[in-house]
């Protein structure tokens, strides 16, 4: 994921897949581990949008634009915490994938700096009828990223992207969850 990819590329396949079923009365589960802690350096945790307090339309562009705005921050600083209470692990293999990179990252004490995210727009479908989500599409520029070692060699590198991704969202239990996120080939 840190090597030229759109934020949520990678996933293969020309057609996003389609929503998972999701059992809106579940819980998503937590896992605990001890996570190392983050660090003072990075970009600055973005500022959660009021509009995803909303269970509609606008609230759902809104989650679906924080959660691209927080990937830049998660892989730069190792913190999860945001990022894990609002994704939907059961699902959304993206999620896992970006919580598992950036944690290595951090326990390899290397640094990664870019991936800033623009989200030029976003657009939320309708209520899908048997999961109960919505679909956003989201047209995104993912600024140029690089990791770094500690002894300054470069792991990986990328360019700056350009694309549009599939988010699909639920709102339960009086929040937004990013339920899986798939790169829309053009």
């Amino acid at each position: 994921m840190t090597a030229g990819c759109l934020v949520a590329g990678c996933t293969g396949g020309s057609e996003p897949a389609p929503s998972p079923p999701v059992e809106t009365s579940a819980e998503p589960s937590v896992t605990e581990t001890r996570e190392p802690e983050p660090t003072t350096t990075g970009p600055p945790k973005p500022e959660r949008p009021a509009a995803m307090e909303r269970d509609d339309a606008e609230g759902a562009a809104a989650a679906a634009e924080y959660f691209l705005e927080l990937y830049p921050y998660v892989m730069s600083t190792g913190d999860t915490a945001e990022w894990d209470a609002m994704t939907w692990a059961e699902t959304c293999g993206f999620c896992t994938g970006v919580r598992e990179n950036a944690l290595e990252i951090k326990t390899a004490g290397d640094s990664y700096v870019g991936s800033e995210t623009t989200v030029e727009s976003a657009t939320a479908g309708e209520v899908d009828s048997l999961t109960g989500g919505r679909a956003v599409l989201v047209d995104v520029t993912q600024a140029a990223h690089k990791r770094v070692a500690d002894n300054g060699s470069v792991v990986s590198e990328g360019a700056q992207v350009t694309g549009s991704l599939h988010i699909d969202v639920l709102f339960t239990n009086d929040q937004w969850y990013v339920v899986g996120a798939s790169e829309i080939d053009s």
